[in-house]
């Protein structure tokens, strides 16, 4: 998949000496009431766990922290380049992966804002090229749009924007189903709204998400050819022989809006810090607001964020070949986190370790520790009907060997991501069994488990 690959056996180094980094901080006792002191340490202690992992050859990437005060926290771990021995630095371009969907929904949030264009209007009065007469823009912003899958069009190398969507019309492929019934997550989707920002802007794309929405002046459309790119960070992983090999970004891509932002930790960060400022506070309360497929909510918002019940936290992610991303924002502590990483983290630890900044972040030394020391089982789940501790019930399904889950009347697929472990894009969940028959449910903002009725 473009831009969030969720391929089976695409995690396969393990970091899971989270535990063993961490031990002696489990003999600290209670934690104190948090002061600038206690940040510091706190910090300090994310930094000797992350540090401990990048010397075991576990962990290699760059985390950094801004609070309402500024930067708090900005430290690269292991190697960008494995091959060359570069270090990873808080500075390092990353492929972003589809960490550029949060900016490209941004964009439309803006021009929407600005009476430019209409949400509820249907795409082809925009681009008249579109393949699809009933698709609507939020169709697309809610990966409801239908549009087929990368598979489809493959080979994609050298293939723009404007080149994908023209082969889908002139194909004449069909939508996946009837557009805005039905949520599959949306790469074309993304390269579509590209499209349609430049068309109704006059300008390109770089341009006007740099000029109108405050994303950093360092950041750029990658090159389409990999050689062109220097200084960036390139993706590993080792082999169970404990060779190296790549898992890096492809070759010849010329598309964007859906991923291809070359940033790095330290601008990821940066522009987190935006969600609470002027720039942007005029489009946060829609860019916050849950999509809607078919009159029900989605998991994911119309400003493309998985965001917590309240929407004043929200977080996005991006996963492809061994990189994998995240960034959160919180507007009522003023917290920005950014992660970037570059050595396939293992599905077991993805979620704790994010859940784990986030606590740093808050100065909450023992959820951090906690979360560093738990990891997912790797049980397959069966498919059936399971109760939530908040007496919600989520069905897990499964159609040919292909497991989707439903939760407030909308399915999503669920991609296996080591033997029993499956990823959930739309929900940001990671779900497994227990031995006994149960669900793991973790979210960034969920750590439930379910009966199985």
């Amino acid at each position: 998949m473009i831009g969030c690959s969720v391929r089976a056996g695409a995690t396969r180094i393990l970091v899971g000496a989270f535990a063993f980094a961490l031990l002696g901080l489990t003999q600290l006792g209670s934690v104190r009431t948090a002061s600038a002191a206690q940040a510091s340490s706190d910090l300090s202690s994310l930094h000797s766990a992350l540090d401990q992992l990048a010397t075991e050859g576990r962990f290699s990437g760059a985390v950094v922290i801004h609070g309402a005060e500024g930067v708090r926290f900005a430290r690269g771990y292991g190697l960008a380049d494995p091959f060359s021995q570069r270090r990873f630095t808080p500075e390092t371009p990353v492929d972003s992966a589809s960490l550029a969907k949060p900016v490209t929904a941004a964009a439309i949030l803006w021009l929407a804002k600005e009476g430019k264009l209409d949400l509820d209007e249907r795409v082809r009065r925009y681009l008249r090229d579109y393949p699809h007469e009933a698709t609507t823009v939020r169709h697309l912003l809610a990966h409801s749009a239908g549009l087929p899958l990368e598979e489809s069009l493959e080979p994609l190398a050298d293939k723009t924007n404007e080149m994908i969507m023209k082969e889908i019309a002139e194909r004449h492929l069909p939508p996946m189903f009837m557009p805005g019934s039905g949520f599959n997550y949306c790469n074309f989707c993304y390269t579509t709204l590209a499209l349609l920002i430049e068309e109704v802007s006059g300008t390109s794309y770089l341009g006007f998400v740099q000029r109108h929405l405050a994303v950093p002046r360092g950041v750029t459309i990658r090159p389409v050819h990999l050689a062109e790119w220097t200084d960036r960070a390139i993706g590993y992983r080792r082999t169970a022989e404990g060779k190296l090999e790549r898992a890096d970004s492809y070759e010849s891509e010329a598309f964007y809006g859906s991923a291809n932002l070359s940033i790095s930790a330290s601008q990821l960060a940066q522009w987190g810090t935006q969600w609470w400022k002027a720039q942007l506070a005029p489009i946060r309360p829609r860019a916050i607001m849950p999509a809607r497929i078919d009159g029900k909510p989605s998991g994911l918002s119309w400003g493309s964020w998985y965001c917590s019940s309240t929407g004043e936290q929200c977080h996005y992610l991006g996963h492809h070949e061994g990189f994998h991303h995240m960034l959160y924002w919180d507007v009522r502590r003023r917290i920005s986190v950014a992660m970037v990483s570059n050595n396939t983290l293992a599905s077991s630890r993805q979620q704790r370790l994010q859940r784990a900044l986030v606590a740093f972040a808050q100065n909450d030394l023992a959820k951090g520790v906690e979360e560093l020391r738990s990891e997912l089982p790797d049980h397959p789940v069966r498919p059936g009907r399971y109760t939530l501790p908040s007496a919600e019930v989520v069905v897990v399904a499964s159609d040919d060997n292909r497991m989707s889950v439903v939760r407030s009347g909308v399915r999503y697929p669920a991609y296996p991501m080591s033997v029993g472990i499956r990823y959930v894009p739309g929900l940001d969940t990671y779900l497994a069994a227990r031995r006994d028959g149960r669900l793991n449910w973790l979210s960034l903002y969920e750590d439930v488990v379910g009966d199985r009725k």
